[in-house]
Parts: C-alpha cells; sequence; structure tokens
C-alpha cells in the first residue's frame, strides 16, 4: 500500500490548481458544512491490491473522489475551470477520469463538481 492521501495533496498543490483554489483551501476530509469558496475536498474513494507476481501484489489500484466547490458570482471560478485544471494535472500523471458531473448543491449560489480519477500504481 502506498500514501495515497499525500500523493493526492501533491498532485493538488499543483501552481495551475492553486492559481484558482488557495492551497489552504484544498483538504482531505469533509467538513460539516462548506464555509470557504473556491474549495477542494479529496478523498481516498479506493486502494486496493493488484498484479499478482509470486503470491504479492505488484501494483496498487487507487481511485480518489475530488469535490469542487466554488460560487456562481463574478469573481469566482467555475467548478468546470478548477475541473479542467485538475484534470491536466492528473492526465499527466496518467490517471484517468472515469466520472466528472455536477451535483445540485442546496445553496442556490453554490456550484459543486465531483471528478474521480483512477490509477494503477506499480510497486517497484
Amino acid at each position: 500500500m502506498i500514501n495515497a492521501k499525500k500523493l493526492y495533496a501533491e498532485l493538488l498543490s499543483d501552481s495551475r490548481v492553486t492559481t484558482l483554489v488557495p492551497e489552504e483551501n484544498i483538504c482531505s476530509s469533509y467538513p460539516n458544512e462548506i464555509e470557504i469558496f473556491p474549495c477542494i475536498i479529496f478523498l481516498d474513494d479506493n486502494q486496493s491490491d493488484s498484479e499478482y507476481n509470486d503470491n504479492k501484489s505488484g501494483a496498487d489500484d487507487c481511485s480518489v473522489m475530488i469535490h469542487i466547490f466554488s460560487k456562481k458570482l463574478d469573481g469566482y471560478s467555475t467548478t468546470s475551470e478548477i475541473g479542467i485544471k485538475i484534470a491536466e494535472v492528473m492526465n499527466e500523471d496518467l490517471w484517468h477520469c472515469s466520472q466528472n458531473r455536477e451535483v445540485s448543491d442546496p445553496d442556490p449560489d453554490a456550484e459543486h463538481r465531483v471528478m474521480v480519477f483512477n490509477k494503477s500504481i506499480y510497486n517497484n
């Protein structure tokens, strides 16, 4: 197993992402209420062994769920704009985007997008 949360945090701290969402607004835990916009919350969605050789796992299949929150107000980047930058970073590191969808939010001024990325990370 790898430290997946550390890997996700490093990828999301890329300057293409942090120019739209300050690094202090990127976290790996879901708060009770979203109060700061824009923000990114990433969750380790799955990490499982794969590619068995000699009865040992040769790779980890990893999946990360990324929640993007923003406001539908002037001065805020849209969740689509932020998602495009996240996809650029993840794609360069060979992650595959398996889901990208808008989610309704009870706050009519808020936008919420969920993206899921997957990758097999091979052990050395």
